[in-house]
This record gives structure tokens, C-alpha cells and sequence, in this order.
């Protein structure tokens, strides 16, 4: 069953695009907008744009851009109707229920779909039916109270062979697609599926928006059946890669941004034991080891983190690595035990969230204080041999750290705890420093190693392919874009031994800054600017490419009675066209705060007078085309002199003559009053 278009439009407008791309981005204010650095590709400084008045989005680094829903359908991988489910789900806006055809959709929209419906119907179990009574009575003498299981969408797997598989099947799922989602295990005889969850409590694990990716079943009675292992966890599957995800981040983003601090613990009722005592920015890593891309999520949200594992040495050295992974991350790095034998959910449990927050608070150590503490207990200072081993490892560590201040404020440190001078420590350091940009360098070797192959073997492949069709000369400037309308069309150009490089196909042609202006303007004011603009001048003026595509497009709505900005920034119109418009609706600078200084000519403020505006920049674009035509004919004026062409030279001269007359008529505006 489709989605209503009135559906799609109530989504769109609950959804905050600021609030969703903050689920990956650290946004700051600035002005009227959001910046940050851009999730779709690697930057140093931020180009990425959220602008909450229209809620739109737009890199000026990658290009990328358009509303709420391509930003999800960008970020998650998703095509369009997942994208509504999702947001739709984040703001509590019900959907018609829908039939899932496992061949027409998309595979990763049924596994999810499927991973939706099985969240839903353990939550069921567990709080509607009576079978549910021991496993929602055994939550509730652990001391969740029934928001907390909501929160965190805690359910129960009835002890049955196929009781979800049965449930599912009513539903119209496809036991295939439920087998994908890690739902089901196919029978060794191939005769059918099992469930794969059957008399245990249900963690569902979210991603950091929500979305269902996972479960973990608990046994009820680990005693009982001590052939059963204490915890089953979903598979690898298209939508869900354990190294990626942390548990409770979804509940756990806002408190984490208002602290700039996570705490990282081991278990999910670690997560769900601290969250409801109040310490809410708290995560766990899904019982593995921190790995890297937990961290680049959870430096999305936080300046520090801080790790409580076990306090035995398989739980040190996890912490010791996870600091490690931290610390290269660029965050603040610290480690807590807690008391031994204590795990996080049973010291809040018998002392309480305020308790913990202090004994956190009080015990936090950064990593050359852990580090030395640790190879203390173990006996591992006992000799100058071993002593000096555990400093060299410490300042191994701090030599991961990207910023070249915090790694002289770690050296410092380490100099304090271990009460060696700092100077035979950065000593260490720079050794370290040497080796590791060496081992960088032999990786980038080895990918431009690996690059020159595979251009290598493309090359072969396309001269095996046969002779391609000769390319279209460029222009003398270099661009094969038509010029402003002078009196007569200017001459082709001629061959030349300096010929310019066409540009390559690589990236699209960016439109010029008063392009940009005069496309916003067309799209936001709607029929009365697009017939300003078209009628006074032409679409070859317009840069070849999404620009011209785009104008293009504005004149065919206007043809047509509806010029609907908004359908071309839904993506209705391709994504090239929407990243453009999202582009110029949202500017990176005011796009004429030069122009005046340029040719002297008033530049009016876009929003408060726009037809102003248009006329100004109307001008400087036909001045840009006229420039590009006076350069060639300077160009071909040069070629013809050094051949001695005298009556080349003579027509070329007209030309510029003419050009430099309509230039004049352009700056006065002569073609307004046309």
C-alpha cells in the first residue's frame, strides 16, 4: 500500500532537518544557519549547511544537498518510502499499515520493514498477554518500570518454534526476508524456519535514529538450562554491522550532546539500569571491543569519553584498547573501575544515579594514569627495563593523537604520573611520530600503487573497445559555453597548437555566482521572475549543464501554468537538479557583496528587492559572456598576428569593436529597456 501524499506532507513537515542531521553532525550556529563538517565526505573545515527556515541542506564541498528525506535516504542507504517510515516513526506519525512485496521493494526496506514488525510483536508479548507475565515480572523485580521498558522497547519471545514466524507469515512476510533479517533459521532439512528467539527477553537494538537493526534474546532462567548460552545475538545482515553500532545511543544522543561527555559500558542492562537512574549519556558496545567505527559515531556527539569495563585484565586490556581508539578518534580519552565485583547495573541498582555520578566524577583516570596504574598491579615495574617498556607504550598511544597540542598537553601528563622528564619522553615521541608517518606513507604508496593498476587496466580495457568519437572542441577560454548575444555570432575558433583542455565529465559545471542569484530567485518568486529573467535572457546564457537543466526546467513549468520550487527540491526532477536547487536556496556567502566594486553597478539585497536583484544580475552574467567572447577573440587576435594573417586580423578587430560596444550597452542596461 502506498503512502499518502497527505502522509508524506505530515512527515515533512514534523520532520526538523536540524534536529535529524544532528543524529550524525555536530551543528554549530552560524548567523541564521547550521554548519558542520559534511558526513558524505572527508573535510578539515566545515562546509556542510542546514538552513531550519527551509529546512534544506547543502555542502559546498561535495555538492551535495536537498530536504529532509534525501538527507536520510543519503545518511541511511534507503530509497524514499523508507526514508517517510523512518521519519515518520521518529515523530510519532502513524502510517497506513502496509503490505510488504518482497520482490517489487527494496531488500533493505523489507529486512527493516520485517525488523519493525518483530519489535513490535515482541513488545506485545511482553506487556499484552499473559504468556509474557514471568519475563515482564522478572524486568520489574530487576526495577524497570514500564516507561523504561517502553523506552528501550524491551519484549519477550514466547517459547514456541514458529510463534513470530506464524505471526509474520499472517502479515504477508516472506519467511525469506525474515531469514535476511536474522529473524528465522532455516531447518537443516530444508523443510521450513524456526524462530530464532524462543522463550527469552528481547533487547532491540536501534540505531542512532531509531530504526530497528537488531535483537539480542536473554534467557529467562540462565540456570535452568545451562545448555543454552546466556545471551543470543542477531547475525550480520544488510542493515545491521555490530562494529558500527553502540546499544542505547538512540535514547542516549541528547544527554550525550548536553554533557559533550559518553559513558561506555559492556551490557544492555548496564545502559538500561543507568538511564533510569538518571545517567542518561551512556552507551555500550554490543559486546565486542570498541571498535573505530563506534568511535567516529560517538565523536559526532561527545568531546570525552569515558570507559568502564570489568575490572579483571581481559576488561583492562578492552579499556586500554578502547582509549586507544579514542585518543586516535581526537576525543578526550578516560577510563573508571569501579569496585570489584561491581558492574555498572548493580551499583546504581543498590547506591543510586547520584552516587555513581560522583563516584565517576571522583575515580576518572586519563590514560597515562590508567596505563600506570594497571602495569602496576600486574608487576610490570619492577625493573628499569620494565619501567621504561611501560612509558614507551604510553607515549605509543598519546603518539595516535591527531592534534599536535593535545599530544604535548599527554606527554606533560605522562611526565607527571610516571616522573620521567618530558623531555626524554617527546624524545620517545618523535621516534613514534617517525615511524607511524612512515607506515602512512607506505599505505598511501601502496593505494597509489594500487590506483595506477586499476587506471592501467581501464586504459587497455577501453583501447581494446575501439576508437571513440572525437570530443568537441572547446572554446579559446577553455569552456564550450556559448557567448552573450553580440550583433553576430563570434567566428568558431580556428586550430591551434595552444589549444585549451575541455574540462573533464568528472563533476558537472558549477554555476557562476550570479547564475546562482538568478536561479534562487526564479525559484522562490515563482512564474512573475522566471518570465523577468527568460525574457530578457536567453537559455544559452545559462551555464551548459544543471544550470541550464535547471532554467530549463522553470521555463517548462511556466509553460505549463506552475512553477513549483518545491518539486524540484523534493527531488522530483532528478538529484542533479535538487542538489543545485537545495544550493542556491541555501548561499554560502551573499553571492553580490562585491559586485559593485567590480563595474559599478548597485547590487540590491536579494530578499528585499528582487527584481533589482535580477536586473543586476542579469548584467554581470551577459558581462561574464561578453568577457569570455572578448578573451577568444584577444586569443585568435594573437594567433592570427604571429601567422602574419592580415585579413584575419582586420574581421577579428571588428569583432572586438563590436564586443566592446555591447559591452558598454550591457553596463548600462540597454537590454532592460529592449
Amino acid at each position: 500500500m502506498p503512502i499518502p501524499d497527505e502522509k508524506i506532507e505530515e512527515v515533512r513537515a514534523a520532520a526538523d532537518l536540524v534536529d535529524v542531521a544532528g543524529d550524525y553532525v555536530q551543528l554549530k550556529r552560524s548567523g541564521s544557519r547550521f554548519m558542520a563538517l559534511c558526513p558524505f565526505h572527508n573535510e578539515d573545515t566545515a562546509s556542510f549547511s542546514v538552513d531550519p527556515e527551509q529546512n534544506l541542506y547543502y555542502c559546498f564541498g561535495c555538492q551535495a544537498g536537498g530536504d529532509v528525506f534525501k538527507f536520510v535516504q543519503e545518511i541511511e542507504g534507503v530509497g524514499f518510502l523508507e526514508a517517510v517510515r523512518m521519519l515518520a516513526e521518529r515523530y510519532g506519525i502513524p502510517l497506513p499499515e502496509e503490505e510488504t512485496d518482497p520482490e517489487a521493494a527494496n531488500e533493505r526496506e523489507s529486512i527493516l520493514h520485517a525488523l519493525r514488525f518483530a519489535a513490535r510483536f515482541f513488545y506485545r508479548r511482553l506487556t499484552q498477554t499473559d504468556r509474557g507475565r514471568p519475563a515482564l515480572d522478572y524486568l520489574r523485580n530487576r526495577g524497570f518500570t514500564p516507561a523504561t521498558i517502553k523506552k528501550f522497547g524491551l519484549g519477550y519471545a514466547p517459547d514456541e518454534w514458529d510463534a513470530l514466524l506464524t505471526a509474520a507469515e499472517d502479515e504477508q512476510l516472506d519467511p525469506e526476508i525474515l531469514e535476511k533479517a536474522g529473524l528465522v533459521v532455516e531447518r537443516n532439512d530444508g523443510s521450513g524456519y524456526y524462530d530464532r528467539y524462543r522463550g527469552r527477553i528481547i533487547f532491540p537494538i536501534f540505531s542512532h535514529i531509531g530504526k530497528v537493526l537488531a535483537f539480542a534474546g536473554r534467557i529467562l532462567d540462565p540456570d535452568g538450562d545451562r545448555d543454552q548460552p546466556k545471551y543470543i545475538n542477531s547475525p550480520e545482515t544488510k542493515v545491521y554491522h555490530k562494529k558500527e553500532v553502540l546499544y542505547g545511543l538512540s535514547q542516549a544522543k541528547r544527554a550525550i550532546r548536553q554533557t559533550d561527555e559518553v559513558l561506555i559500558v559492556e551490557g544492555y542492562t548496564d545502559v538500561i539500569s543507568l538511564s533510569q537512574a538518571g545517567v542518561e549519556n551512556v552507551v555500550a558496545s554490543s559486546g565486542t571491543a570498541l571498535t573505530e567505527g563506534q568511535v567516529e559515531t560517538l565523536d559526532r556527539y561527545a568531546k570525552r569519553a569515558l570507559l568502564l569495563y570489568d575490572a579483571d585484565e581481559a576488561g583492562s586490556r578492552a579499556t586500554m584498547r578502547g582509549l586507544d581508539r579514542v585518543l586516535e578518534q581526537g576525543m578526550g580519552a578516560y577510563a573508571v573501575e569501579l569496585p570489584e565485583g561491581s558492574d555498572p547495573d548493580e551499583f546504581v541498582q543498590e547506591e543510586g544515579g547520584e552516587a555513581f555520578r560522583e563516584y565517576v566524577e571522583e575515580h576518572r583516570q586519563d590514560l597515562p594514569s590508567f596505563a600506570y596504574q594497571r602495569a602496576r598491579r600486574q608487576g610490570e615495574l619492577e625493573t628499569p627495563e620494565d619501567r621504561v617498556e611501560t612509558q614507551r607504550s604510553i607515549i605509543e598511544s598519546v603518539a595516535r593523537i591527531p592534534d599536535p597540542n593535545l599530544r604535548r598537553e599527554y606527554v606533560t601528563r605522562t611526565s607527571e604520573v610516571v616522573g620521567v622528564p618530558d623531555a626524554d619522553l617527546f624524545r620517545i615521541l618523535d621516534e613514534e611520530r617517525e615511524r607511524l608517518e612512515e607506515q602512512e606513507r607506505r599505505r598511501r604508496e601502496r593505494e597509489k600503487r594500487r590506483r595506477e593498476r586499476d587506471e592501467q587496466q581501464q586504459t587497455e580495457s577501453q583501447s581494446q573497445s575501439g576508437p571513440q568519437a572525437a570530443a568537441p572542441e572547446a572554446d579559446g577560454g577553455g569552456r564550450d559555453r556559448p557567448q552573450a548575444p553580440p550583433p553576430e555570432e563570434a567566428p568558431a575558433p580556428e586550430s591551434s597548437s595552444q589549444e585549451a583542455v575541455a574540462p573533464t565529465s568528472e563533476a558537472p559545471p558549477a554555476p557562476l555566482p550570479e547564475e546562482r542569484v538568478l536561479l534562487r530567485l526564479m525559484l522562490e518568486e515563482g512564474p512573475r521572475m522566471v518570465e523577468h529573467v527568460l525574457g530578457h535572457m536567453a537559455l544559452d546564457e545559462f551555464t551548459e549543464g544543471p544550470p541550464r537543466e535547471l532554467v530549463q526546467t522553470l521555463v517548462e513549468m511556466y509553460q505549463e501554468g506552475n512553477v513549483r520550487a518545491q518539486a524540484v527540491l523534493e527531488g522530483a526532477y532528478g538529484d542533479q537538479l535538487q542538489s543545485l536547487a537545495a544550493s542556491v536556496m541555501i548561499e554560502e556567502h551573499e553571492a553580490s557583496e562585491n559586485w559593485a566594486e567590480r563595474e559599478d553597478i548597485p547590487v540590491p539585497t536579494v530578499n528585499d528587492r528582487p527584481y533589482k536583484s535580477a536586473d543586476s544580475a542579469m548584467k554581470f552574467l551577459k558581462l561574464d559572456r561578453v568577457n569570455e567572447a572578448i578573451e577568444h577573440v584577444r586569443a585568435q587576435s594573437y594567433q592570427a598576428n604571429q601567422n602574419g594573417e592580415t585579413e584575419r586580423m582586420q574581421r577579428l578587430q571588428q569583432k572586438m569593436m563590436s564586443l566592446q560596444e555591447l559591452k558598454k550597452d550591457i553596463q548600462r542596461g540597454a537590454f532592460l529597456e529592449a
